[in-house]
Parts: structure tokens; C-alpha cells; sequence
């Protein structure tokens, strides 16, 4: 059979025929768990689109094995060129076991549009006349017949030119030549990574030693029900075809994503989509006729006492129906599909084959082998090739609704690996959300203990570290980040009881008005200054600013005291001296207990380090939000607060000191407990909102419980990655949807869609929300291997064994 290609210019390709077709790459949107109106509007885009088009065409879903060299890797991650000998070893060993985990069959999508140019008809004499001389040298010299002209080449490109400007909001662009060497390529080599391609050109005619290129010399050998291929290094694999002789009568528009879901599929299905649309006033007058003609044999049946078949009888009825679509505007469209699945054994061929059958058949498909002319099929995914089935007419509708554009791959388009969403790898880039998409770059985590987000939490900050970012993490559990020590050098600030730092207040900024506010704001948790109590508002604030006005050295919480004390007795406002007074004893109450002194220092340097890990271990915090929210908290449990607070300052105080273009991540777990106080709901608000998305930084909020965040729809409006890890609770489930964006169908109904999910996933599985928008399922599997072992929370059960 012979190739159906004879030449290409740019991304436009002519076949045996003289047609021209344009291939573009299609986008994938995102869809899955999304509101119903989002999905309808992308199936709704596709479908648009058709209304306006007329010609053949082509879906093309291809599969891309996946392999890395590390070096591209690395660079495609953001490694830091500038890393200590001990980090560049450590990024190293994380590339290379990153490149083994590719091999395990990693694969993603690729989507290409193929569509027809509608070019004139070369009727003028003079074309005649070159057409006469080519087809009598061509049979003279007996040479293949040139079809092709300068001036058809010409048209071509104008007419893809208007054609591209109609496909914005569909494509990602013009194919270049590495992408055409793709499709070609793929045909031939559907298992294990494709050869390099071939040095890149703008145009050509496909002659034998260019198809022999593509193709690397491969022999293909067509059998009854497959094709086996042999490269030129006699390695050889098996393709079988699946086809659609019929579908059902109807779809729903939203549910029945029938392409879509071959990316749930274990092994990789490639698919080609051929479809056909014609205009309203053209296809009118088909359905007319064949109306008519299903007329007179059922008027045929009846005089022959015979009864007219069901499918006449549908006939009948579904073309009035079709009919009323076409005065109303539809085009007709006709669909032709084709699946390729391949393997090196062709019983794994074929049992992977029977799985797609069976598959669609239950759902009212007829899937078959094809029985001969395989060579077809294969020339089937070449765009502007035949289809290898015949066509079925359909709503353009129906060809959308199959779901070509929907995209079920996660997470960033390059970065390091986080995990595995089905076969697809997931990446993440520090800082690629604000720097490529212009959207934050806050992370948003919650699930049950045990679940696996503190090992998620935990490969992200090594990511960061070997990005060359700074790291601030808040720990107010039991010491859970000090593992990172032995991965890279770590200062660590013990804010507890135990501890021996002791830090300013008044020095935790540069900016002196900046400083006063923070020290205004620590006070008034330590104090609990509420805002219907002026008198003590007003005592604090003239305390702070007389301590403000003093020289550098003198500016601490101890001349705040001595201040507070000389407003009880000289203040001319008897209520503000009262207070004063009040103020006074309960800072001197806080200077005198375990916590005293922490922020009783009077230093006038704030350092900043590589990864700093605040170590809150011990310090007295609220243990429920409903108290916190409620008011219901001890003095040493506000004291904790303030103390939190302050650790929330340095880490913002890091976030805006360094410059724009280095990555800092700042860690708050127990997010909670931040939030459940106006002060430092307005650090955090400062970082998700401005900091996140100009300032380079990464905010990582973390908590067991969704719930127990004050105000959700703040949270969601400004965090760009959620990971929701495994939850129980009917609440807990239904806050998760809520901060996801899920459908509103699966909120109420928690108990069929995503909901279902949450309460039976395994530990490191995690239902996440990238940066795009789009939601899956997500593996969290940290490289090297080692790191399972070494950012593991869980209890170690220790092993005994006989003799021991």
C-alpha cells in the first residue's frame, strides 16, 4: 500500500491526492470532578468549533513513552547550578533514580488536530498545461505524478493562515517538525522510547529515503489480524487494531468521556478520530433522500403484508428529528475511530485488544478486530490518510463529547517528579505557578494522620533546597522536620520552654514602623487587647511607640515594660493608667514565666539562614480550633499564640527581605491555629496574596482537618496546589470538595463521585489540584527511595527475630 504523503511545508502536509491538511497541537483542558458548567463549556468549545468548519479531518491521541537523561532532567527541574558538593550529589542520586522510575513505562498524551484546507481548483489553461506535460513526462519516464505547484503551496499557506486564527482557543499552536517526525514515527514504533528525530527542515517531498528515515528502516509485515513490525536492529513488536462499525444512538454530553478514558487504561491506546462535517444546506438535501427512500420500503413492507424493521422505523423518526437540527443550523458530521495497542508479545497484544472490546460493548459500542487490510488501520493515524472504518453520522456534539480535548494528566509541564497520576508522571516546579501561569504559588494540604502529606510536605522542601531556595518551617509538633539535618545543614531556633533562644520583637524588621506593628500586634495577643477595650488599646499603643522613639540598643520588650509601668502613674487618663498598670503586671507575668525568655532578648540582628526550622515542641497552643474560634483558651495557651505569631513574622519578614527572584518556602503547620487569630491570619493573607505570586515565595499550609480553617473560600480563592490526603469524616469530605472546586453534583451526592475516594485511599495517595485547575488522583513517591525510609512519621515497629 502505498504512502498516503507526498509532501509537507511547515505544518501543512499534501497527500496523494492533492488535499491539504494543517496540523495543530490540540489543548488539554481540564475536566475531571470539575463544575458541571466547566465541563460543558469545553465539550461546548470543540462542538463550536465544527459549526463553522467543512472538510475532513482528524483527532489524533497519541501516546509519548517517556525517558530522561539526567542532565536535561536537572535543568528542566530548576537544580541550582550554585549547590554545595554534598547538595549536587544529592540532586545527582535524585535525578538517576528518577531516571530508573521512568522506565516503568511513564508515558503522557499528546493531542493533534488535523484539519482540511480548502484550496481552489487549478482550472486555468496554464495549469492544465503543466498538469499535461507532468502526467506524459510521468508516463514517459514512468516517475510518480507532482501534484503539487508554487502557487498551491501559496494557497495553502494563506488558507491555514485564516484557518489558524478561527483555532486559538482550541490549540497550543502549529506543529513544528519534531512533532510531525513524532506522528510519523509513532506508527512504527508504539513500544519503548522513540530514536531521536530527524535535523529539523521547513518543507519537502516525502521520497523514499525520507519515509525509510522516519520509519528507521522498519519492515512491517502485515498478518490477518495484526502487524508486526521489525526495526533495524531486528527488535520486533505486534500491533492490533480495534475499530467501531457502530456506537450507540445517543450519548449524554457530560459522562460518557469514551476517549478520554483511555488514559486510565494500564498500557498505552493510541487513537485516531476521522471525521467529516458538512454544511446544514448540503446535508439537507441527503437526509431528504435517504428519508424518502426509508419511505418507500416501509410502504414496500406494509403492501406486502410485512412489518418494517425497527431500525426503519427509528430511521423515520430520527430523521425528522435531524431534519429540525439542520434548519436550525447544525452541520452533519460523520466519525470513523481506530485504537492501536502493541506490545513485543502479540498474546499481550490481543489480550490488551479483547480488555478495549469487551470495555466498549458493555457500553453499547460494537468494537472489533478488523479481519485484513491492517495496513489500513496503520496508515490511518498518518494525517491525510483514509479511515480504516467505515464513517458513522453523528452530531458534531457527539465527536466532542468523547472527550479529545480533555486532559486527565496533573501537575506542573516540567519541574521535579512528585508522584504518578496513572501511568503519567506528576512534576512540580518551585515557583513555576507565579513565575510561568502569574498565579500563587501556595500549597494547600490537609488529611488524616498517616495519610501521607508530611512525606509530600517533606520531598517538597528538598525539591526547594535543590532549587537554591530558602526554607522557614514552623514545627509545633514533635520535632517531625528535624530529619532534614541529615540531607543539609539546617539552623534550628527551639521557641519552647526548653528552649535558649531569645530573640526581639522590636528587631524582627528592619523598617522601624514595620517593627512598631509587629510588636503592637504580639502584644495584643499576649495582652488580649480587644478591640472593645480603648483604654488598654491606647495604654499599648503609647508604650510601644515611646520604646520606638529610643535608640536601636535600647528598643526591647523590657523598656516596653518600664514604659508601661511609668503610664500607671503618670498617665492624666485614669482608665489608660489602669490599664497601663494591668498590661504591666501581665507582661511582667509573661517575662517571669517558661516562656519569658524567648522574647525578652536584645539582640538588634535578625539572621537569615538557608533552611531555618522553628522548633515549637512544648509550647502551650490551643489543641482544638472550636475553642480557639470560640474564644475558650488559657493564658499560657495565648501566650503560645503570641509566640506563634512572632515565628510567623520571621518567616514573613525572610519571605520580603530576600530578593524577588530566589524561592523561599515557608512551611506553617497546624495552619490553624495562624488562622484562628486575626494577627496572624494577616501574615498568612500577606504571603498567599502578594507574596505568593510577585514576591517568590511558596506558602505551604498545613492541617489535619479542613475544617477547622476559619474562613475556606479565602484559602481557595488564593492557593494554587491542593493536596487532600486521607479523610473520614462526612465534613472533613464535604470541605475538601468545597476547597477542590468540585462539582456541585458531587457535593451532593458525596457518597457516589469523588467523595467516595477520600475514605479508602491508601497511604501516599492523595487527591490533588494543580495550578491549571485540573483534579486527580496523585501517588507521592519520593526519589531516591531512600527518602521513604527517612521522611516516614509512622512508628517504627522494631523486628525480632530467632536467636536474637
Amino acid at each position: 500500500m502505498k504512502f498516503p504523503l507526498v509532501a509537507f511545508k511547515n505544518n501543512i502536509v499534501f497527500n496523494d491526492t492533492g488535499e491539504a491538511y494543517a496540523i495543530y497541537r490540540l489543548r488539554g483542558e481540564p475536566y475531571n470532578h470539575l463544575p458541571r458548567t466547566h465541563r460543558e463549556m469545553v465539550v461546548r468549545r470543540l462542538e463550536k468549533f465544527f459549526y463553522g468548519f467543512e472538510g475532513n479531518g482528524q483527532i489524533l491521541l497519541l501516546c509519548e513513552e517517556l525517558r530522561l537523561d539526567e542532565s536535561g532532567y536537572m535543568a528542566a527541574a530548576g537544580v541550582s547550578g550554585n549547590l554545595s558538593r554534598q547538595l549536587a550529589d544529592e540532586a545527582a542520586r535524585h535525578a538517576r533514580s528518577v531516571r530508573n522510575a521512568m522506565v516503568m513505562g511513564a508515558r503522557h498524551r499528546r493531542r493533534y488536530l488535523v484539519l482540511q484546507l480548502r484550496l481552489g481548483q487549478d482550472d486555468n489553461w496554464q495549469s492544465a498545461l503543466q498538469e499535461f506535460r507532468d502526467a506524459t513526462l510521468g508516463a514517459f519516464f514512468r516517475s510518480e505524478r507532482w501534484l503539487l505547484s508554487s502557487r498551491r503551496v501559496k494557497e495553502a499557506l494563506e488558507a491555514e493562515d485564516q484557518m489558524f486564527r478561527r483555532l486559538r482557543l482550541l490549540i497550543d499552536g502549529r506543529i513544528n517538525f519534531n512533532d510531525l517526525d513524532f506522528i510519523i514515527r509513532r506508527n512504527v514504533w508504539r513500544v519503548g522510547v522513540l530514536p531521536p528525530p530527524l535535523p529539523s527542515r521547513d518543507g519537502g517531498k516525502f521520497t523514499p529515503a525520507l519515509i525509510s528515515s522516519f520509519s528507521d528502516g522498519c519492515l512491517i509485515d502485515e498478518g490477518p489480524g495484526h502487524v508486526v513490525i521489525t526495526n533495524g536492529a531486528d527488535e520486533r513488536h505486534h500491533q492490533v487494531f480495534v475499530t467501531f462499525p457502530d456506537v450507540p444512538k445517543g450519548l449524554p454530553e457530560i459522562g460518557a468521556e469514551w476517549l478520554a478514558s483511555l488514559d486510565t487504561e494500564e498500557s498505552s491506546v493510541d487513537a485516531v478520530v476521522h471525521f467529516n462535517i458538512l454544511r446544514p444546506y448540503k446535508a439537507k438535501k441527503k437526509t431528504a433522500t435517504r428519508r424518502r427512500f426509508l419511505k418507500g420500503q416501509i410502504k414496500e413492507a406494509l403492501k406486502g403484508d410485512d412489518e418494517p424493521s425497527e431500525s426503519e422505523e427509528y430511521g423515520v423518526t430520527e430523521g425528522r428529528s435531524l431534519e429540525g437540527k439542520l434548519e436550525s443550523g447544525q452541520p452533519l458530521a460523520s466519525m470513523s475511530v481506530c485504537l492501536a495497542v502493541a506490545n513485543s508479545e502479540l498474546k499481550e497484544a490481543r489480550a490488551t485488544a479483547v480488555g478495549l472490546m469487551e470495555r466498549y460493548s458493555s457500553s453499547g459500542f460494537r468494537a472489533v478486530r478488523p479481519a485484513g487490510d491492517q495496513i489500513k488501520c496503520l496508515y490511518s493515524f498518518i494525517p491525510g490518510a483514509k479511515p480504516a472504518a467505515p464513517m458513522i453520522e453523528c452530531d458534531p456534539g457527539f465527536i466532542s463529547s468523547s472527550g479529545p480535548t480533555i486532559s486527565l494528566e496533573v501537575g506542573d509541564t516540567r519541574g521535579f517528579f512528585l508522584g504518578w497520576s496513572g501511568a503519567s508522571p506528576v512534576w512540580w516546579q518551585p515557583g513555576y505557578a507565579g513565575r510561568e501561569l502569574n498565579r500563587s504559588n501556595a500549597i494547600f494540604v490537609s488529611g488524616a494522620l498517616g495519610g501521607g502529606k508530611s512525606m509530600a510536605i517533606k520531598d517538597m522542601i528538598y525539591f526547594v533546597r535543590l532549587a537554591g531556595g530558602y526554607m522557614f518551617i514552623i514545627d509545633p509538633k514533635n520535632n517531625e522536620y528535624a530529619v532534614l539535618e541529615k540531607l543539609f545543614p539546617v539552623r534550628k531556633i527551639d521557641l519552647n520552654p526548653g528552649g535558649r533562644e531569645k530573640f526581639n520583637p522590636f528587631m524582627l524588621a528592619k523598617d522601624p514602623r514595620r517593627a512598631k506593628s509587629i510588636v503592637l500586634d504580639f502584644l495584643s495577643v499576649a495582652l488580649n487587647v480587644r478591640e472593645d477595650n480603648d483604654s488598654r488599646r491606647v495604654a499599648v499603643s503609647q508604650a510601644v511607640e515611646a520604646v520606638a522613639a529610643m535608640p536601636p540598643e535600647k528598643r526591647n520588650l523590657h523598656s516596653c515594660l518600664d514604659e508601661l509601668h511609668r503610664l500607671s502613674k503618670e498617665s492624666p487618663h485614669v482608665a489608660v493608667a489602669q490599664e497601663a498598670g494591668q498590661c504591666a503586671l501581665l507582661l511582667e507575668s509573661l517575662r517571669d514565666g517558661s516562656l519569658g525568655h524567648l522574647v525578652f532578648g536584645t539582640d538588634t540582628d535578625n539572621k537569615i539562614s538557608q533552611v531555618t526550622i522553628v522548633n515549637l515542641q512544648g509550647l502551650p497552643l490551643p489543641r482544638a480550633a472550636q475553642n480557639l474560634l470560640a474564644g475558650r483558651i488559657t493564658e499560657s495557651e495565648r501566650q503560645g499564640l503570641a509566640v506563634l505569631y512572632l515565628a510567623a513574622v520571621m518567616a514573613r519578614e525572610v519571605a520580603f527581605t530576600l530578593p524577588v527572584e530566589i524561592i523561599k518556602c515557608e512551611v506553617f503547620d497546624e495552619a490553624w491555629m495562624l488562622l484562628g487569630i486575626s494577627e496572624g491570619k494577616r501574615v498568612v493573607d500577606e504571603l498567599i496574596r502578594m507574596g505568593a505570586r510577585s514576591y517568590g515565595v511558596i506558602p505551604i499550609l498545613i492541617t489535619q482537618n479542613t475544617t477547622d480553617i476559619a474562613d475556606l473560600q479565602t484559602i481557595k480563592n488564593n492557593v494554587s496546589y491542593i493536596l487532600c490526603f486521607r479523610a473520614q469524616d462526612k465534613d472533613e469530605i464535604m470541605a475538601n470538595l468545597e476547597l477542590l472546586g468540585a462539582d456541585n453534583e458531587e457535593k451532593k451526592n458525596y457518597e457516589r463521585g469523588l467523595g467516595t475516594i477520600f475514605p479508602t485511599m491508601r497511604d501516599g495517595w492523595c487527591i490533588m489540584r494543580d495550578a491549571q485547575g485540573r483534579i486527580g488522583q496523585v501517588y507521592i513517591d519520593p526519589r531516591p527511595e531512600y527518602l521513604l525510609d527517612l521522611f516516614d512519621t509512622s512508628p517504627k515497629v522494631k523486628t525480632v527475630q530467632k536467636g536474637d
